[in-house]
């Protein structure tokens, strides 16, 4: 062959002289360096070849030419693989491509005859193409890389388009694209021949094709292949079967092939074709849905699985089975983030230590998971080597065992491992250097240890650059394994370690540093865990503190030092690190983002409990719960997620709207997720408490099911407490504490089960309470229940019934009784007899349960109790004799009396044994036969005398059989003939016998029954005189009787008795001891009513904490059901904008938000809706490790807690069973505390809002102060809705109650209490209002000063304890302060202005004199000082009309006329005003009246809510003032020059002044909701928005702006004093200045207390709402002038500004702090203590005033965003998987991080000076979801408590930093272009800057648009977007807005924007004026390379920047 190729080019390379013959030997070096050897020379050849066809087939024309040279390349290729090289340098595969996509010819008409030979040609070329690329790209690296990144996938797509599109090449070109994607040309033909052939004839065809499937080489291919058989227009169902098919065995075959197939993205076409509407063939839908599930298993991108559940829902709300099955199988996901390598493939790692094997040993982790372990030879799985040289090595053998070879010992060792293949396993190798001189080597295979060995620890140390192999590269390696992740520790771990890694799964990559790594356990693992801890304590009683021990160093992280990791590689640390790990040979990285990861970016929990909600028949919610559960299952977020949000309970709720839809597969579904294991029960444990408490225990959920669920809910407590092999663990760790039995008897006190369950449930009652058979679990709870329901209530004791609704009151005694039968069988097990008697007394507790008239059944079980007891203790009996328990039985047990009392009795007196024929029977406890006569009595009586034949005739049998009893037993056993010695118990019989017989011979007739039993009496009778044990007397007795009852039974033979009396009783004298028994008897009589009546009275007060309990039980449970079904907020986050069902046609309502900014500005609305989304996490801990241990054994009986002492003291009585029941007067608020916060103090008030008062519950806890609306406390402390409570108790004089409207729960720390000021409330000395941190604040109102003294004084204390925040004391003094502006001023605005005092009044007078602060700051704080504030409309603050023109189109702030006359009140403005005025005041004064000018007001809640009509809850309190609806439509505020004409001009309009708003809330001129307030009447024009004056150009924002301007201009400053005279100074009520209103609006001229009629105070109220209240008087002389010398713009002494001056700013010559060349500066933080900005590189920040201290996080690809909490440069805490992305903090105690999931998080900064180990901590508090990519930059404002996040998806999202929601988004667009890449919050205004790659934006506060700037044209930079920083110029208030902005070139651009540039009449348009760029210098010698502005930040009138080269440079101004 190479001779054929050689020929024709012989000549050529013919060399000029011949080849020296070759040497001998090889070993000579050949002397002519020219001289080649032949195989060189060949090569050569070769590759010139190669690079001739190349060349050539770039202009082959034809066919058959190009066919011709492709079929040399490919020879040429199959020669030598170097030609591949040469292939590609030549273009090769770019020419291929180029052939393919111009291979396909024009099939015209004219070719017809020749299609034929074309065609062949056609396919032959298209063949060799295929061919060509198949061989050049096998096992070549290099050509698979440059094939993937420089031809790429588009241009073969491209390239093969026309051959696809053709449907007579199609098929052919398929079955090239799978030889090629195999390498295996066998599959050219595959698709051919099959048009129109059934499913099963191309299945048989895929059987005869199984064993040539293979690994997947070029997976392009594949894509391509699937394209082709879905192209579009083209409908071949079979091609499409076929394609899809071939993917779905290929991803069968190998599990490498699923990884690959699962990166090409195919995952949304299958699911779009099998949900997409279109009803696919059924062998098509199978193999979709199979190919589906196999990618699903493997990875999923977030944006698919955003789809598939949004698909899940219907418009309709209903679910769509078809994608819920493709959830549910989606969700049980198996496989974690991998490698995946085919041998010879390994993954070596560098060191980064100095010695590759540290000395101190070493321990070596793997997770991984085989395919199959191949047979004949062993594979390395780790070695560490120099070279050829292996120092330590580990290697898997075919058995499945490990061979360890080290450079310490000359032979193999080897450990058995017994590896397994396909499931992932964890090997641990840990390795001592010496222990104890011996070094060791031990093996842990998921967790356990297997083997351990002595093993000398390997010598020598391997420094090359990567010593670490992880895999075989060796050339015959075959072994084809996956590995999550591997580590390297430079310790040896210890032992318990490798567990507890084990149970984190394979899922978990970080690097073992968090503290709170048990939150990554999932339920299983952390029961595992558990279960291993439990088991090891019982073994070893010693270790009882080992185990405690080891669960705190789990609590406390696993003590792992980040510096012994050598190293941790998994796939998520490859990509980012390419120096750290290099792939070597076919390793493959496998992302495996399962569904359960893209649920929780998505929307967590809440999702999947969506679908169960809407889940409509039992499929559906099988499903849904399936799909639930697996989300759960495996994921640690979304099961924190599932516990936060009280996702059980809600899931409960909702499954009990649905009980009848749970069928056996739903029940499994749930309860394997509880721990059940339905195939081995024996397994069975409860995995999750907290689920399980809420779902498994919730009785009334599961009484409503059908009954097959029913019973197996109640077998599952038997399968857990009895037949697990974890039964104690079950038991003791897990239901110990969550009162099964009580929960139980509770339900059988209810109607919920049907009574044919009654059997089931009692079964279950004795398993649970067998299982912990303790008094508190379950002896006290049973005993309770049965003393308080065994007996009818006697004395008609008021039942609870009005409460209780659902109480079974009817079968309550039976249902008892049979709980009874229940513990009397418990009892007969000797271990729980002895736990119950150690528990509680039982002699007592057997009277208690016998009562005072027991039914017989509970007379058997008391006597069975007795008869247990005497055959187990001896004393009982005596013990019982003492309380005079026999006694007892004697007066009580007749009444129950029947055969089984009878049995029962017999078993007391004779023992149990009586049955057993052959022994004599023997009296064990005689004491019982009084009780056993006397019911004999009693019996014999009312079978006489009862009026009922029936009782009659059943009193007769009873006395039958106790007769015929009684005979046998005195016939046949001596022990109780002997019993008849006592002379009481013979009388008893006696009496009895005679009794009877007189009263049968008084009867008229004797019938048949009567004389049976008198014979039988007779018979006992003559027995009983017959012997020897009875008195002479006795005898006697009953002879005389006997002989009268033989007269009235045979009267005939009176003479002759059968019996002679005198034989019998002999003639001894009777001995008469009649006294001395009667004294006895009456001593005993006395102490049995004593001890009735104390038990009586035991059982009574047993009754009542029973009662007390079930009515507490059934308010708790309706309390709990109330609280949990008002948890809405979970589904509403879903549903509302941005969530994942967000509904399209929903148009947000928007209301005013309280929060104020700086100065109480209130302009940020918030969503309107009554509930909005909540993010808040409840810190509880998720799959907690804890239990107690159990050191003493159940078995030891303990002495009881009371030893039964024989006087029957009731006190001891009551305190053995009667629990205090605790009435819970605070149950209704006790679920919004914070968890483990105590209430201290609860008082009701109402909160003011505008002019709504809504009444509520001001809670003092221990550490936090909670506002709830809507509650009040009662008169007797129960806490209780406002509706349903007498008005009295919160009735506040005046207020307009509202008690339907928005009902809020507020809460906030002690530490977020600024201070707080006494308030007037409609000149009501009650009012308190409290300012917090967090810029909110609370008006509330008091009933009386007193409650407010008491409030005052507990704030008091709270604040001196907390105190203020340290920095800002200091702060104010600093100097630096002097060059900061609004940024540091704005902060403390509100602390400045809330607690205001005198001095710092004269402060602020000073500061506004000195030009420090502006107008509209010190009206703000003038206003707030006299008692103003917004939260009360009728005292709002108040601002004066500045401009008098609203008719130029232009305004003109230079002219005086512009402005009003600010020296007069609005109402004397003109001539005629003046003199209406002056004429009223002198009226009014002649006819002795008080005097006043005007008769309404500058100010009332009126005239506030008139201006702000038309936003809520302006809006809402407007018509609420209106009496419900709007005033007349001319009457409203339509026009601003018509409101100022009315207020100052006309004589019959009104004076009023302005409202803040007019000069910072551009929304209240806007109708935006839409409202329709009708037309007016002189025009018909429709009422809209406000009419703005011509200078406005119809836009809000310049009104508001303007009106600003106005405000702030050097007339209104030199004219402002005299208006502050009138309003609050010395003009104030002045007549000769026209100011003098309504007396009743002067503060002390109305006491509303003082007015006792009601209407009276109603109208009064309504004149101070009419006629408004004049602030505080707080001048008394006139107010100074300010100080105008200088630039009137800037605080006095400044000479220039910024935005003055912004041409005069120079750039520092030296950097002020450099980082280093490598590190960039990211962000500028400012310090004020220190008076320095801090540069940050990224990646970290630092606390703004606290250098020391901060954050650092890696986001680098595809880290976990671990966040370290650094202080002082030391760790202080790890937070592991924050997956944080950009961070900033709001303020120094609240952090806000931007994340990789999608997702922005809120944290609080807890700092612990205490705590050494962790001084600082972070703790989760919201977690907020929106976005719908990586969130890219973060900024928060807390001035305005606002954030702004920026992601990749093209918006940036505001959120309320206070709730943590989120409330509206800017959009930029989608696309790489519009990633929101910079955001800014200018802190004085609010307004918010956002820039993408494209545009930067402005907008308000609100994301109302103000102006853009277009990007596109800027210099492109490959590495940098156009803008890379961005600041606003921050002033209390700046003329000229400022924002720079930094760029790659090096340049600051500073720029304003206004409207100047808006054509004539048009509405304003804002536009963005360049005013400076500056230029940043370049430090580098070359000027080239100009450094990129990485960061910018302006203070005071400084700017600062940052560059990419780490230096930070400052801009100045000349001094």
């Amino acid at each position: 062959m190479l001779r054929t190729l050689l020929t024709p080019l012989s000549a050529r390379f013919s060399l000029p002289s011949p080849l020296s013959p070759r040497a001998s030997s090889g070993s000579e070096v050949f002397s002519d360096p020219d001289e080649l050897a032949p195989e060189d020379f060949a090569r050569d050849v070769l590759v010139e070849l190669m690079r001739n066809a190349t060349e050539r087939l770039k202009t082959a024309d034809t066919l058959s030419e190009r066919i011709e040279v492709l079929t040399e390349i490919h020879k040429i290729m199959l020669q030598d693989a170097c030609t591949k090289d040469v292939f590609r340098e030549m273009d090769g595969f770019l020419v291929l491509m180029s052939v393919l996509s111009t291979i396909h010819p024009t099939f015209t008409q004219e070719q017809k005859s020749r299609s034929e030979s074309a065609g062949t040609e056609l396919l032959e070329a298209t063949r060799l193409t295929f061919l060509i690329l198949s061989e050049a790209l096998h096992k070549h690296n290099e050509n698979v890389e440059y094939f993937k990144s420089s031809v790429g996938l588009e241009s073969f797509s491209q390239a093969t388009l026309g051959l696809i599109s053709d449907a007579r090449t199609v098929k052919q070109t398929m079955g090239f694209l799978t030889s090629l994607a195999l390498h295996d040309f066998a599959w050219s033909r595959f698709f051919l021949h099959t048009t129109g052939a059934d499913y099963a004839t191309i299945d048989h065809k895929f059987q005869a094709f199984t064993d040539k499937l293979r690994l997947i080489h070029v997976p392009e291919a594949l894509w391509i292949l699937y394209d082709a058989a879905l192209l579009p227009g083209r409908d071949d169902p079979v091609l499409r079967y076929m394609g899809t098919k071939l993917l779905e065995r290929l991803a069968l075959h190998k599990h490498r092939n699923q990884c690959i197939l699962s990166s090409l993205g195919l995952v949304r076409s299958l699911f779009q074709r099998l949900c997409g509407g279109v009803e696919l063939p059924k062998a098509e839908k199978q193999v979709v849905q199979k190919l589906l599930r196999r990618l699903l298993d493997h990875n999923v991108e977030t944006e698919d699985a955003r789809l598939m559940f949004q698909r899940a829902i219907r418009p309709d709300d209903t679910l769509d089975p078809d994608v819920l099955e493709v959830l549910r199988a989606g969700m049980k996901v198996r496989w974690p983030g991998h490698f995946s390598l085919e041998s010879p493939a390994a993954i070596r790692v560098t060191r980064n230590g100095t010695r590759a094997l540290s000395s101190t040993g070493f321990t070596f982790m793997l997770w991984l998971w085989i395919e199959k372990i191949p047979k004949d030879k062993t594979h390395n799985l780790f070695s560490i080597a120099a070279g050829d040289r292996k120092i330590f090595s580990m290697r898997l053998r075919s058995d499945g065992n490990l061979d360890i070879e080290s450079t310490g010992s000359k032979d193999p060792g080897v450990l058995k491992a017994n590896l397994a293949k396909g499931r992932w396993t964890h090997i641990a190798l840990v390795h001592y250097p010496h222990r104890n001189s011996k070094p060791t080597i031990r093996l842990f295979v998921d967790g356990h240890m297997v083997d351990s060995a002595q093993w000398p620890y390997p010598r020598g140390d391997a420094n090359v650059d990567r010593p670490y192999t992880i895999g075989d590269s060796s050339p015959g390696a075959c072994l084809n394994w996956c590995i999550a992740s591997a580590y390297l520790f430079s310790v040896p771990l210890p032992d318990e370690l490798p567990r507890i890694i084990h149970d984190l799964s394979p899922r978990y990559v970080s690097r073992f540093q968090a503290t709170d790594l048990i939150r990554f356990l999932t339920y299983e693992a952390a029961t595992a865990l558990n279960v291993h801890l439990y088991a090891r304590a019982e073994q070893t009683r010693t270790s009882a503190h080992e185990v405690k021990n080891l669960i705190n160093s789990f609590k406390n992280g696993l003590g792992i030092s980040e510096a012994s990791i050598i190293f941790s590689v998994s796939p998520s640390t490859v990509p980012s690190e390419p120096n750290d790990a290099a792939l070597d040979s076919d390793v493959f990285v496998a992302r495996s983002d399962g569904l359960d990861l893209a649920m929780w970016e998505i929307g967590g929990a809440a999702v999947a409990l969506r679908l169960v909600q809407l889940a409509q028949n039992q499929h559906e919610v099988s499903r849904a719960l399936g799909v639930l559960t697996d989300g759960l299952r495996n994921s640690w977020q979304n099961s924190e997620d599932m516990e936060q949000m009280r996702g059980y309970d809600i899931l409960t709720d909702i499954l009990r709207k649905k009980c009848q839809l749970i069928n056996m597969t739903g029940f499994e579904t749930l309860f394997e997720f509880l721990g059940m294991n339905f195939r081995s029960p024996d397994h069975s444990t409860i995995t999750n408490t907290v689920a399980y408490r809420a779902i498994a225990l919730d009785f009334q959920l599961w009484s409503r099911t059908r009954k097959e669920i029913q019973l197996v809910h109640l077998e599952h407590f038997a399968t857990l407490l009895e037949t697990s092999r974890h039964k104690r663990f079950n038991m003791k760790q897990r239901m110990s504490k969550m009162g099964v039995v009580r929960k139980l008897l509770f339900v059988l006190q209810t109607d919920w089960y049907p009574n044919d369950m009654l059997p089931f449930l009692l079964e279950t009652l004795k398993v649970v309470a067998e299982a912990n058979f303790s008094i508190d679990e379950a002896i006290r709870p049973i005993v309770s229940y049965l003393a308080a329901n065994l007996h009818e209530p006697t004395g008609g004791a008021s039942s609870p019934r009005s409460v209780i609704s659902r109480i079974d009151h009817l079968n309550a005694q039976y249902k008892a009784e049979q709980v009874f039968r229940m513990l009397v069988s418990t009892l007969d097990n000797p271990a729980m007899f002895n736990q119950f008697t150690a528990a509680l007394p039982l002699t007592r507790i057997c009277l208690l349960l016998l009562g005072d008239r027991p039914s017989s059944l509970t007379a058997t079980l008391v006597l069975r109790m007795i008869s247990t007891a005497l055959s187990i203790s001896i004393s009982f009996s005596r013990k019982f004799e003492l309380i005079s328990g026999w006694n007892v039985l004697k007066l009580v047990l007749p009444y129950g009396w029947d055969a089984s009392v009878q049995d029962a009795a017999f078993d007391v007196l004779l023992g149990r044994s009586r049955d057993k024929k052959e022994i004599i029977p023997t009296v064990i406890c005689p004491y019982i036969v009084p009780a056993i006569f006397s019911s004999l009595k009693m019996c014999l009586d009312s079978s006489r005398m009862s009026e009922d034949a029936q009782t009659r005739a059943l009193a007769t049998s009873n006395v039958e059989h106790l007769l015929e009893a009684l005979i046998e037993t005195h016939s046949t056993s001596p022990t109780f003939r002997e019993v008849f010695r006592s002379h009481a118990i013979t009388q008893s019989f006696i009496d009895a016998y005679k009794m009877y017989s007189i009263s049968v011979q008084h009867a008229a007739e004797i019938d048949q029954d009567t004389v049976r039993v008198l014979e039988k009496l007779s018979h006992l009778g003559l027995s009983i005189a017959l012997d020897n044990a009875v008195a002479v007397n006795q005898k006697q007795e009953i002879m005389d009787v006997l002989q009268a009852a033989e007269s009235l039974l045979n009267p005939r033979a009176t003479q002759e008795t059968s019996v002679d009396p005198a034989a019998v009783v002999g003639t001894k004298s009777r001995r008469r001891r009649m006294a001395s028994v009667r004294l006895s008897m009456q001593l005993g009589e006395s102490a049995v009513k004593r001890s009735i009546v104390r038990i009586h009275e035991w059982r009574k007060s047993v009754v009542a904490t029973e009662r007390k309990r079930l009515r507490k039980t059934v308010l708790d449970l309706r309390e709990h059901n109330r609280q949990i079904s008002s948890l809405v907020e979970w589904a509403t986050v879903l549903t509302t904008e941005r969530g994942l069902w967000a509904k399209a046609d929903d148009v947000p309502q928007w209301r005013l938000d309280e929060t104020e900014g700086p100065y109480r500005v209130r302009k940020k609305l918030e969503h309107d809706e009554e509930k909005m989304p909540n993010t808040k996490i409840d810190q509880q801990q998720i799959a907690d490790v804890a239990f107690e241990v159990d050191t003493q054994s159940v078995m030891q009986i303990e002495l009881p807690p009371w030893s039964e002492s024989y006087d029957l003291s009731s006190a001891e009585m009551d305190d053995q069973l009667g629990e205090e029941i605790f009435e819970d007067k605070h149950r209704r608020v006790r679920h919004e505390l914070e968890p483990g916060d105590v209430i201290d103090a609860v008082k009701t008030v109402a909160r003011i809002s505008g002019v709504d008062s809504s009444p509520g519950l001001l809670i003092f806890g221990r550490s936090y102060i909670y506002l709830l609306d809507g509650l009040v406390e009662g008169d007797d402390g129960e806490v209780i809705d406002a509706h349903d409570a007498p008005r009295k108790l919160f009735f506040v004089p005046g207020s307009i109650m509202d008690l339907d409207s928005h009902q809020r729960a507020q809460r906030w720390q002690h530490d977020q209490i600024m201070s707080f000021s006494d308030r007037t409330f409609l000149f009501r000395d009650v009012a308190l209002e409290i300012y917090f941190r967090d810029s909110r604040s609370l008006l509330v109102v008091f009933v009386d000063r007193k409650q407010r003294r008491e409030i005052t004084g507990r704030l008091s204390h709270i604040i001196s304890r907390t105190g203020g925040d340290p920095g800002s004391a200091g702060i104010m003094k600093s100097p630096f302060v002097g060059r900061l502006s609004s940024k540091v001023t704005s902060a403390f605005s509100v602390k400045m202005m809330s607690g205001f005092g005198s001095d710092e009044l004269s402060i602020a007078q000073r500061k506004w004199q000195s030009r420090e602060i502006s107008n509209f700051t010190y009206l703000s704080i003038l206003n707030q000082v006299s008692g103003r504030t917004p939260s009360d409309a009728t005292q709002y603050p108040v601002f004066p009309w500045v401009l008098q023109d609203y008719a130029s189109s232009k305004l003109d702030l230079s002219s005086a006329a512009t402005f009003r006359d600010l020296s007069l009140p609005m109402g004397a403005l003109t001539e005629a005003r003046r003199e209406a005025a002056q004429s009223r005041y002198e009226n009014l004064m002649s006819v002795g009246e008080k005097p006043f000018h005007y008769g309404t007001h500058f100010s009332s809640s009126m005239i506030v809510c008139h201006f702000l009509i038309r936003m809520e809850p302006f809006t809402h309190m407007f018509k609420t003032l209106q009496g419900g609806d709007w005033d007349l439509p001319d009457r409203l505020f339509i026009d601003i020059k018509r409101a100022y004409t009315s207020a100052s001009h006309d004589i019959r309009g009104d004076v009023r002044e302005l409202i803040p708003e007019f000069f910072s809330c551009p929304e209240f001129l806007e109708n935006s909701a839409n409202l329709d307030f009708g037309v007016q009447q002189n025009t018909g024009e429709k009422i809209h928005d406000v009419k703005l004056p011509p200078w406005a150009k119809q836009d809000p924002l310049l009104f508001i702006v303007m009106n600003r301007k106005a405000l702030e201009s050097d007339y209104v400053s030199e004219h402002l004093p005299r208006w502050i005279d009138l309003i609050w100074g010395c003009k104030q009520a002045d007549p000769d200045s026209y100011n003098v209103f309504h007396p009743l609006s002067y503060e002390g001229a109305i006491d509303l207390d003082a007015i006792t009629d009601d209407l009276e105070r109603e109208a009064t109220v309504g004149i101070i709402h009419n006629f408004g209240q004049t602030p505080r008087k707080i001048f008394a002389s006139p107010h100074p002038p300010r100080n105008m010398h200088g630039n009137s713009a800037l605080p006095l002494g400044i000479i220039y500004g910024i935005a003055e001056d912004y041409h005069l700013l120079t750039q520092g010559s030296k950097p002020l702090r450099d980082l280093g060349p490598e590190q960039p500066v990211h962000d500028l933080v400012l310090d004020l203590i220190g008076a320095q900005v801090i540069p940050c590189p990224g990646g970290t920040l630092c606390v703004p005033s606290r250098p020391h201290e901060g954050i650092v996080w890696d986001s680098s690809s595809g880290s976990t965003g671990a966040l370290k909490v650094v202080l002082d440069r030391k760790v202080s805490q790890v937070v592991e998987s924050a997956f944080c992305s950009c961070a900033t903090y709001a303020d120094g105690d609240t952090l806000v991080t931007g994340s990789t999931d999608n997702m922005v998080r809120l944290w609080k900064i807890i700092r612990n000076d205490r705590s050494r180990e962790q001084p600082v901590t972070l703790q989760l508090t919201h977690l907020m979801r929106a976005h719908t990519a990586r969130v890219t930059c973060i900024t928060a404002s807390r001035a305005w408590s606002l954030i702004v996040s920026g992601s990749n998806d093209g918006s940036a999202a505001l959120w309320d930093l206070n709730r943590g929601v989120y409330t509206r988004s800017i959009w930029h667009g989608t696309g790489p272009s519009s990633e929101v890449h910079l955001v800014a919050i200018n802190e004085s205004t609010g307004y918010i800057a956002t820039c993408s790659r494209d545009r930067l934006w402005l907008h308000t506060i609100n994301a109302r648009p103000i102006a853009s700037l277009d990007l596109t044209d800027s210099a492109p930079s490959p590495l940098y977007p156009p803008v890379t920083s961005l600041a606003f110029l921050e002033r209390d208030y700046a003329h000229t807005d400022l924002i720079a902005t930094g760029a790659p070139d090096g340049t600051i651009t500073l720029r304003t924007w206004n409207p100047n540039s808006t054509p004539e009449g048009e509405k304003a348009r804002w536009e963005f004026v360049t005013l400076k760029t500056l230029k940043v210098k370049s430090e580098s010698r070359y000027r080239s390379s100009t450094p990129c502005v990485t960061a910018l930040k302006f203070v005071g009138e400084s700017l600062y920047h940052g560059e990419d080269t780490g230096k930070l440079y400052g801009w100045e101004l000349p001094d």
